[in-house]
């Protein structure tokens, strides 16, 4: 199989979490399985340490730490939560619930290599990391999607 996304272009992702999960936990990952670096990865994980418990961090990474996000407040309340990634210029933001949430153009976007798979609710290289919870209405964009575009999908039921 293939990841989902390839090279160091832009791309958004956009999914929809219920959890009230007090474990940390991969929701999303492209990642490879270990053995041969990190060749350029992506993944968004439940928190549980001291001081970040339930909130949401995603991370990139090619041959060093690329853009790094986390929520600024917990999402473990057991309701429905928005969230979309969107990589582009130097870096990348979080968005909740339709709205901008945190951004960090510090070190690069990541580049991904396409042979790598993407996965759904556990990490594939760190034996498990299950994440407990409810994910709906995943969508992968080879392309940032704008702040308008993603308070549209947001206010949008499927």
């Amino acid at each position: 199989g293939t990841g989902m996304l390839s090279g160091d272009g832009e791309f958004s992702i956009l999914i929809w979490i219920n959890t009230s999960s007090t474990e940390s936990g991969r929701i999303i990952s492209q990642r490879s399985p270990g053995g041969g670096g990190y060749l350029g990865a992506y993944y968004v994980d439940l928190l549980s340490a001291s001081g970040k418990e339930g909130k949401i961090k995603f991370t990139t990474y090619t041959s060093g730490w690329d853009w790094r996000v986390t929520s600024s407040s917990a999402l473990n309340d057991g309701n429905w939560k928005h969230l979309a990634f969107v990589q582009q210029d130097n870096g990348g933001k979080m968005y909740l619930n339709g709205s901008l949430d945190q951004t960090d153009n510090s070190n690069g976007k990541v580049n991904l290599l396409s042979t790598i798979k993407t996965y759904l609710g556990y990490d594939n290289r760190n034996s498990g990391a299950y994440y407990t919870g409810k994910v709906d209405d995943l969508k992968i964009y080879n392309r940032a999607l704008s702040a308008s575009e993603i308070q549209t999908l947001f206010n949008t039921s499927d």
